[in-house]
């Protein structure tokens, strides 16, 4: 297998912004305006904060494992047969992100834009066109994002600028108070979702050789930053009680937009425009799959192992029934979910590199 070209630093933060942004934009608003009422911005920036203590302790597990991925780190802290089951779990958790976002990406589509399309078109699509991007190399997929974060970023915020004629600061004097643990406990999985999920770049850290943890944790800060800019937006323009009750908040904020008489419907543009962020998270997360299962397999052909898994993706993608069970579960479930994954075997592989380094120095030292 072909190593991919090394990542500069500008490419990984643009990567790790677009990966941040995602679905997040898409599902995150609703739960937390939900939960936190005119606070949920605030459940957001501790979220952000969260991201960048994991993301730094990612970072240190990297650097004790140098010129390695997370496959490579499993199999060289806890032996070919331990690494690699512990490989395997990798893999499976980077495919089940996929579907993850394949199939919120679809529900989107559907319910939003095509009502009469049915979800296995949208996922078969999307993951195809993934699969092509996979090929080219994780580089091509950062240089992609290079080059459609400013001009989405720019697409992004302008319906809000048009839509502060709506602005009403009495949104914010919505009744009730704030409590922060029982506030915590009930939106824990936006800790999880994005912010774990970052973990997936261990497979990407060894490319970079250059502001590595200055780009991670830069684009971290750069896209967490603007997730709770546009919750504070839109409860400033929607209120809580519509925040808290529309499926796609930041959906309606678009469609509520008028520039002119005769411009009319930009969301369907701004949201399609909107979904090459979606496209840059799922290429991502399908190409860290692929590498992963090349590495552990010994696979020269990353085509051969691309298309496969795009049916199993896909597959998995309309587990789910609809898009209300899918909320539930992850509002239930996701957060202790990921824990092993972000957490867990990251630990393990850190306190196996602390005894390897003692048992090191003491046959140095007595010899």
């Amino acid at each position: 297998m072909e190593k991919p070209e090394q990542l500069g630093g500008w490419p990984l933060i643009a990567m790790t912004a677009a990966f941040v942004a995602g679905t997040t934009f898409i599902l995150l608003p609703v739960g937390l305006i939900s939960a936190a009422r005119q606070y949920g911005w605030v459940v957001e920036l501790w979220s952000v904060l969260f991201g960048v203590i994991a993301g730094a302790f990612w970072l240190y597990v990297a650097s004790r494992y140098p010129g390695m991925t997370l496959v490579q780190i499993a199999r060289r802290a806890l032996g070919k047969y331990a690494g690699g089951a512990v490989a395997v779990c990798y893999i499976a958790f980077f495919v089940q992100l996929a579907a993850w976002v394949t199939r919120n990406m679809s529900d989107y589509m559907q319910i939003n834009l095509m009502p009469r399309t049915p979800i296995a078109i949208f996922t078969i699509v999307a993951l195809v066109v993934c699969a092509y991007a996979v090929i080219k190399g994780i580089d091509t997929i950062a240089l992609v994002s290079v080059v459609i974060l400013p001009f989405l970023t720019i697409a992004y915020w302008t319906p809000f600028t048009v839509m502060l004629r709506e602005w009403d600061w009495r949104n914010f004097d919505y009744p009730g108070t704030f409590e922060w643990w029982p506030t915590f406990a009930q939106t824990k999985y936006a800790l999880g979702f994005p912010f774990m999920e970052t973990v997936a770049f261990l497979m990407a850290f060894p490319l970079v050789r250059r502001r590595r943890g200055a780009a991670f944790l830069g684009g971290i800060v750069f896209m967490g930053l603007q997730l709770a800019l546009s919750l504070f937006f839109t409860v400033g323009i929607l209120g809580v009680y519509r925040g808290s009750h529309l499926t796609y908040p930041i959906y309606i904020i678009f469609r509520e937009m008028e520039f002119s008489n005769l411009i009319e419907h930009l969301e369907a543009v701004v949201s399609v425009t909107a979904l090459l962020l979606v496209f840059v998270k799922l290429s991502v997360l399908f190409s860290f799959a692929v590498t992963a299962i090349c590495q552990l397999f010994a696979v020269e052909n990353r085509a051969a192992i691309a298309y496969p898994l795009v049916w199993v993706i896909s597959a998995y993608a309309l587990f789910f029934a609809n898009i209300v069970e899918n909320a539930e579960w992850g509002e239930r479930y996701l957060f202790y979910y990921y824990v092993p994954f972000a957490f867990g075997f990251p630990l393990l592989f850190l306190v196996v590199s602390w005894f390897r380094g003692r048992a090191d120095r003491s046959k140095e030292a007595e010899a």
